[in-house]
């Protein structure tokens, strides 16, 4: 009974080398790579592809606000309150292994897992009105576009 918590660190540890984003956009790097420097590598291109459908989003956002600075003032805002929040969160959830070879990989798949939550979001702002009837947009936040 003495080696239980031995044993439960070593199946802790193995399960944090799982990678946590709820999905990847590359399963089969993860299922290649035979490093941790590998892994994260994987873990550095989903967040990057996440990151660059949010930013083309964020773009399209913008663009619909033309002529709107108050309301555009307010996305820009937001948006870099929100990259704090994302980044303090993942420092927050990965302080555990803070200085370790897979803190990289697990801060990167937390901030890619919160990235698509906002990718969702955006696009949430993006389709107003076209699901809640409102056909032309006068109750959302970023117009539909014309």
């Amino acid at each position: 009974m003495r080696h239980a918590p031995m044993r439960f660190a070593v199946i802790l540890g193995l399960a944090t080398l799982l990678p946590s984003s709820p999905a990847h956009a590359d399963d089969a790097c993860y299922k290649k790579a035979q490093s941790q420097a590998e892994l994260t590598e994987c873990s550095v291109n989903d967040l990057k592809q996440v990151d660059d459908t949010l930013n083309k989003l964020y773009k399209q956002m913008e663009s619909r606000l033309k002529g709107d600075d108050d309301t555009k003032k307010l996305l820009i805002e937001a948006q870099k309150k929100w990259v704090a929040f994302r980044d303090a969160e993942c420092t927050l959830s990965t302080v555990r292994t803070a200085g370790g070879s897979i803190n990289a990989m697990n801060f990167n798949s937390c901030a890619a897992g919160l990235t698509q939550a906002r990718v969702k979001d955006f696009q949430t702002y993006l389709d107003c009105g076209k699901q809640s009837g409102d056909q032309d947009g006068d109750d959302c936040a970023i117009p539909q576009a014309k």
